[in-house]
């Protein structure tokens, strides 16, 4: 439970002044069920996931993780959480098998089944004996998930943990983390801008705006319910078509730069407006159609307490 949290940082000459990166977060999320943190930059998404760690510690207001008091009894608190972030950096001289004795020994843990078992659904398994130096920015990443991993945690952390990866291994990722929800029950808290990722491991969304408050708390289905289109055209024209052209294919758009974005509700709908574009190839370069976005889904909640 996060009841009025507020994080400051000291800015400035002296640092004598004070930003203030997280304004009155509140919320409270069931054992089991799994969050995604959602916002701009400067909503303090990786700040509020950070103290959630226990990395930083309120200002004001508590947290409190499985009972415990953050503050407080911070000790029981990180023996019961692992953060997976990208500034976790490893000594590039040693092999992966010896990357995992050491943060096991730190952690005080073994590499077990859920590690071996990650390593071979992401292809790392036969690097054992291979130095991290050889390794890319995507295989590190995993490695900071398995290292996340061996401490069998209640709580799992994670910081844009498939923002280097390949589409393979994102599913690859997706898959394994969801295989072990299933089997250990854990809880996740993650920041991602990803849509499928958010989509397909978490039950609930807190978006946050900037200033670092708290926009919309709900369940992904409720967020994405309230959207009026399901689908995004991103249609690129050979030369600039002006609106009363775009008009006539009878569907809501959005003119960015260049590109154009025709919005539909239903397969339907963009199986018919696949059809108009197509009858107008001396007109349009390429089109493109893809699910709706965690950037629409903020926008539009956002210009929807604008207008309340």
């Amino acid at each position: 439970m996060v009841e009025n949290v507020v994080k400051e940082f000291p800015i400035g000459a002296f640092l004598r002044k004070r930003l203030r990166i997280l304004n009155g977060i509140s919320f409270n999320l069931p054992d089991g069920d799994n969050l995604a943190i959602v916002g701009p930059n400067a909503s303090g998404k990786t700040t509020l996931l950070k103290m959630l760690a226990s990395i930083y510690l309120p200002d004001s207001g508590s947290i409190e993780i499985y009972g415990y008091d953050l503050q407080k009894q911070i000790t029981q608190v990180r023996n019961m959480i692992s953060f997976v972030s990208p500034s976790l950096t490893f000594q590039a001289k040693l092999t992966l098998k010896e990357t995992l004795d050491f943060f096991a020994g730190v952690q005080g843990v073994d590499i077990d089944d859920i590690a071996l078992k990650f390593l071979e659904e992401v292809n790392l398994i036969h690097m054992m004996d291979k130095r991290l130096e050889s390794f890319s920015e995507g295989q590190k990443a995993m490695v900071r998930l398995v290292v996340g991993l061996m401490k069998q945690p209640r709580l799992l952390l994670l910081d844009e943990i498939t923002a280097t990866l390949d589409l393979t291994r994102k599913e690859a990722v997706i898959n394994t983390i969801n295989e072990l929800d299933n089997r250990y029950k854990f809880t996740i808290i993650l920041v991602d801008h990803d849509p499928m990722v958010v989509d397909r491991i978490c039950d609930k969304v807190l978006l946050l705006k900037r200033g670092g408050r708290v926009l919309k708390y709900s369940t992904v289905d409720e967020l994405l319910s309230k959207i009026p289109y399901k689908y995004d055209i991103k249609v690129t024209p050979k030369k600039t078509l002006d609106d009363d052209f775009l008009k006539n294919f009878g569907f809501p758009y959005k003119k960015m730069g260049n590109i154009i974005r025709f919005f539909t509700q239903n397969h339907s709908e963009v199986n018919e407006l696949n059809a108009k574009l197509l009858e107008k190839e001396d007109y349009i370069l390429e089109f493109s159609t893809s699910g709706v976005s965690l950037e629409d889904v903020y926008y539009f909640w956002m210009q929807k307490e604008t207008q309340e």
